[in-house]
């Protein structure tokens, strides 16, 4: 029996809302967060995602087991470290060539720092793992087959990469783990298998 009982979403768009989805259908409560009021996201919600509680921002983390990210990177600096606070933070975001970043994070972008990595060090007292941010809204749509789809993780705590690989499994993806948060680099926008599907023997090739 999987020890996942909630997850929290920061987000509510196309990414969000389909994750949101793809937990109600594996049976697990969801809440989700925007920069919108719970009350204004009501008829949003309804129509997208309608399994899902609405909370405020601030109270994202509070019982949950992981907090998936699903902001605009440009958006990042709207988000606060306090809301995740010591929990598990899923990175679930993508870097757009096109897209204004925030100062701080160009700065450590250009230092040589995955993406995550930077968010990691925005987030300090937070465990951040790189995952489902490969993974299209529509695919997370997908109904599950006999052969699942692989799905990367990749974080600098295990215990924490461990938790989320059980969040991937109940969405109905084969996890696999890589073994640092700079790993999830090869999941990024651009990179071999970002929105194609793989098996895990092709993911794990992918993230050594």
């Amino acid at each position: 029996m999987s020890s996942i009982r909630k997850i929290g979403i920061l987000g509510a768009g196309r990414a969000g809302t389909a994750i949101a989805r793809a937990a109600a259908r594996a049976g697990v409560d969801t809440q989700i967060a925007s920069t919108r009021s719970p009350s204004q996201m009501k008829y949003h919600l309804l129509q997208y995602a309608p399994s899902t509680t609405a909370v405020y921002a601030h109270d994202i983390a509070a019982d949950v087991d992981v907090v998936v990210l699903v902001v605009p990177q440009e958006d990042l600096d709207d988000v606060s470290p306090d809301w995740v606070g010591e929990g598990i933070l899923v990175d679930a975001t993508n870097r757009w060539e096109d897209e204004p970043l925030p100062e701080w994070f160009t700065t450590a972008l250009n230092s040589g720092l995955s993406s995550s990595e930077v968010i990691a060090q925005q987030f300090p007292r937070t465990r951040v793992v790189k995952a489902l941010n490969h993974i299209s809204h529509w695919a997370m749509d997908t109904p599950r087959a006999d052969d699942a789809r692989a799905a990367a993780v990749a974080s600098d705590h295990d215990e924490a990469a461990q938790k989320v690989a059980e969040v991937l499994a109940l969405l109905g993806f084969d996890p696999v783990v890589a073994d640092s948060l700079a790993a999830g680099r090869q999941t990024e926008p651009g990179t071999t298998y970002f929105n194609v599907a793989a098996t895990s023997e092709q993911l794990t090739r992918q993230l050594l």
